[in-house]
């Protein structure tokens, strides 16, 4: 496809990237030279320094062959704007960016109004993300298939664990659940285990299964099932706002720590229900001053990477059972976790992640479709949920019969509302959700799995 995304920055150049490598004809437009130029002299894609909703600039850029304009610039109106042009010179499909928190209640009105495909909020993506880790305290990250019947699952395997130095196919018998392990990362490694893996301290391990068989397996694990009901969180940023309604709809007690005083005046005006504390996220004094240690979860969301990882470390040492941290620097995330801080947020990944799945499925509008799609283990696998049909190669064929690709995984099926972690003598059925786990390249249609 032809692809339009106007704004350069961290959200346009991981999407122009992450695009630019799945054979889509991309071309980027900023009013920023430097960043034109960084992406020029990164990525394959054509660069056009200028104003995105200029009918002048749009031309340039071949606006008439067009499939799809993204806009995703720091102003929410210049988006808007972008996306109205767009379709008045008439591409098909328009995704709009739109962060701030006036316009949280009014997406499906601007859907309608100006014709947009896809309204997406980093921000408000973000705080789902933070929300699922923290009802979830012992996963290092949680994400939903299937209308949130299953859940997949990342941690870090601990030498308590009794899991260690076991073979897989004798812990699948040992376990009181159902559950699937999706993928490992052992140092640099990634792998889609086989039954005689042996689980070592330190992987990180991802696994599949029902909420209810989740717990069951943490339970087993011997890990804590600390209900989480006091939050602090560092930084009154977007995320903290959209964050805080949602905890506040679970009736959890949240506490905000900002450093500008008059964001915490605006802070105690949209959150009447929430503490505000004036003050700074990275002060020892302060940060004992509240009490950090009797915080069940901390999470960190100031502008500032490093100050992101100075208030988690010392929450973590605090003895904080859950902590999350923002980190926009994706070079930083493999320091981070090596220093045991495994729940990190990326509002730019997740909006790209979004926006791929909806690319995915534009350009295969014909085939099964992907529906959602999930990476794991820093990006270097995929998960994505596929609803089964038409496809005789792959319906009512047991899947020890299937010749799937090297790398790929069957990971769950959901039929009639129910969960099935499958087997080798399971077949899928028309109109199974199918949940499938791939470590190489990228899936489109549900028929790339299959070797032929």
């Amino acid at each position: 496809m032809k692809i339009i995304i106007v704004g350069g920055g961290k959200v346009g150049y991981t999407l122009a990237q992450q695009l630019s490598t799945e054979e889509h004809d991309i071309i980027l437009i900023d009013n920023d030279a430097d960043v034109l130029n960084h992406a020029d002299e990164t990525l394959d894609i054509m660069c056009i320094r200028g104003n995105g909703a200029s009918v002048e600039v749009l031309n340039k850029a071949n606006i008439s062959e067009t499939d799809l304009l993204i806009a995703v610039t720091d102003s929410d109106e210049l988006n808007m704007i972008c996306c109205v042009i767009a379709k008045k010179l008439g591409v098909e499909h328009t995704v709009a960016r739109i962060r701030n928190t006036d316009y949280s209640n009014e997406y499906k009105m601007l859907k309608q109004e100006l014709e947009l495909d896809m309204v997406i909020n980093p921000e408000m993506d973000a705080a789902n993300e933070i929300a699922r880790m923290i009802q979830f305290p012992s996963a290092a990250n949680v994400e939903t298939f299937a209308n949130n019947m299953l859940e997949l699952v990342e941690f870090r395997v601990q030498e308590t664990d009794p899991v260690v130095n076991t073979k897989l196919m004798d812990l699948t018998k040992k376990l009181p659940a159902k559950v699937l392990f999706c993928t490992i990362r052992r140092n640099d490694e990634i792998e889609i285990p086989k039954g005689n893996f042996i689980l070592k301290v330190g992987d990180i391990v991802s696994v599949i299964g029902e909420r209810k068989d989740i717990n069951k397996f943490f339970n087993h694990l011997g890990r804590s099932s600390h209900k989480v009901k006091n939050i602090t969180i560092i930084g009154g940023s977007r995320i903290a706002i959209y964050l805080a309604w949602l905890l506040e709809e679970l009736n959890m007690n949240v506490k905000i720590i900002e450093l500008n005083k008059e964001r915490c005046i605006l802070l105690s005006e949209l959150l009447p229900n929430a503490l505000i504390i004036h003050g700074d996220g990275t002060d020892q004094e302060v940060l004992d001053n509240e009490n950090i240690q009797t915080a069940d979860a901390t999470i960190a969301l100031t502008d500032m990477d490093e100050e992101n990882l100075i208030s988690s470390l010392y929450a973590h040492q605090c003895g904080v059972h859950k902590v999350v941290l923002k980190i926009n620097r994706h070079n930083y995330v493999p320091i981070v976790k090596k220093i045991g801080l495994d729940s990190i947020i990326s509002p730019k990944l997740t909006t790209a992640n979004s926006i791929l799945r909806y690319v995915r499925a534009l350009d295969n509008s014909q085939g099964i479709a992907v529906e959602k799609l999930y990476k794991i283990s820093d990006e270097e696998a995929e998960v994505a949920e596929f609803t089964a049909k038409d496809s005789p190669y792959l319906i009512d064929v047991k899947l020890k019969d299937l010749k799937l690709k090297n790398g790929i995984l069957i990971a769950a099926l959901v039929r009639n509302k129910k969960i099935i972690i499958p087997y080798g003598n399971d077949c899928i059925k028309e109109g199974d959700k199918v949940i499938v786990v791939t470590k190489k390249g990228f899936i489109t249609d549900l028929s790339e799995i299959l070797e032929i």
